[in-house]
């Protein structure tokens, strides 16, 4: 697999789970009841992202703008993963600021990174 193409997924990747972080919270638990996973799931899948992030950042394959928003969305879960155990059921996933904070900032670095991405891509 080419670099361009392990970039291409990764960027595919990232948007995917930064969709789903920035879902209403309907979306959000209609997924977590689909797929049979805990609520803390949301938050691993987007902490599997940021490893990676890193590792790109540090390769120079990820610019330092593009780390930065998911940094800004890493803040914003680790907000969420200082919470008492109570965050963690999905009334708080529908009514904790913490969680609406966190889909603010997901959907502000998502909509940002596609059209950089698209950009980039020449698409």
């Amino acid at each position: 697999m080419t670099s361009d193409r392990k970039l291409a997924d990764f960027q595919q990747w990232t948007l995917t789970v930064l969709g789903l972080l920035s879902a209403t919270s309907d979306r959000q638990v209609a997924y977590l009841q689909e797929s049979g996973v805990g609520t803390d799931e949301l938050l691993l899948q987007f902490d599997d992202v940021l490893h990676v992030a890193r590792a790109r950042l540090a390769d120079s394959s990820l610019e330092q703008k593009d780390f930065f928003l998911l940094s800004k969305v890493g803040a914003r879960v680790e907000s969420v993963n200082a919470r008492p155990d109570p965050i963690w059921d999905e009334v708080a996933l529908k009514e904790a600021a913490e969680w609406r904070d966190l889909r603010i900032e997901a959907r502000v670095a998502k909509e940002i990174l596609e059209r950089s991405w698209n950009s980039d891509s020449g698409s």
